[in-house]
C-alpha cells in the first residue's frame, strides 16, 4: 500500500474519532476547568464576591464554588470565601451542601475546617432553610469558641421556631463569656421580630360532683 493511501486512511480515522467529553466546552463558552481556575483567582482576591462577578466567571457558580470549597487541595481562606459566596445563589442544593459540611465537620479540630464551618454557619442560618437551626446547633459541640460563636448567629437567622429552645439550652452549658453574650444578644433579636408563645391556660382539675344521698 502506498504512503499516500495510508495517509487518507489515517486521517479519515482521526477525523471520524469522537472528541472526549471532558474537551467540550461549557454552555458559557469556556471549559469548566477554566472556569474554576479563574473563580479560584479571584476569590483569592476578593474576600466579598459579587453576584455579577460569580455569573461572568462561570455558567453554574454554585456548582464550581462548592467544588472549591470541597477540594482539600484549595488554600483554606479561599476555601472559606467560596463558601461564603454561596448566600449569593441560594439554591437548595447550596443549602443541601452546607448542611451535609456542617454534619460532617461538626466536632473538626482542623483550624481550616473550623474557619470553613464559621462561613458555612452564617450562610446557612441566612438561606434559614428547613432544618437549619437544628444542622447548626450540632456546632454546639465544637470545642471552639469561635465556631460557636458563628453557630449562634448563624441559628438566629434563621428565625426557626425552635431557635430560642435551641440557644437557650446552649446558654445553660455554655462557659465562654463572648459566646454567652452572643446568644443573648440573638435572643433578644428573636424576641423583637418573633411573636410571642400564646399563654397557657392554666389547669384546672375538674370539679367533683357532690355525693348524692343514698335516701
Amino acid at each position: 500500500m502506498s504512503l499516500t493511501c495510508l495517509a487518507i486512511i489515517f486521517s479519515i480515522v482521526v477525523s471520524a474519532t469522537p472528541a472526549s467529553p471532558a474537551s467540550a466546552p461549557s454552555p458559557g463558552g469556556g471549559k469548566p476547568s477554566d472556569e474554576r481556575s479563574k473563580l479560584e483567582v479571584y476569590l483569592a482576591a476578593h474576600d466579598v464576591a459579587s453576584a455579577e462577578d460569580l455569573q461572568r466567571l462561570a455558567t453554574t457558580p454554585e456548582k464550581v464554588l462548592m467544588a472549591v470549597a470541597s477540594d482539600a487541595h484549595v488554600e483554606g481562606l479561599v476555601r472559606a470565601r467560596a463558601v461564603a459566596a454561596l448566600h449569593l445563589v441560594g439554591s437548595h442544593e447550596a443549602q443541601a451542601f452546607l448542611s451535609k459540611l456542617i454534619q460532617s465537620k461538626a466536632k473538626t479540630t482542623d483550624a481550616t475546617d473550623r474557619l470553613i464551618l464559621r462561613r458555612a454557619a452564617v450562610v446557612l442560618g441566612w438561606m434559614a432553610g428547613a432544618g437549619a437551626a437544628e444542622d447548626l446547633a450540632q456546632l454546639f459541640d465544637n470545642d471552639d469558641a469561635d465556631v460557636r460563636l458563628d453557630a449562634a448567629i448563624g441559628i438566629g437567622l434563621t428565625r426557626a421556631e425552635t431557635a430560642a429552645t435551641l440557644l437557650r439550652r446552649q446558654l445553660t452549658a455554655e462557659s465562654a463569656p463572648r459566646v454567652r453574650a452572643q446568644i443573648e444578644r440573638q435572643l433578644h433579636a428573636l424576641d423583637q421580630v418573633l411573636p410571642p408563645e400564646p399563654e397557657k391556660e392554666p389547669s384546672h382539675a375538674p370539679k367533683k360532683q357532690p355525693m348524692r344521698g343514698g335516701w
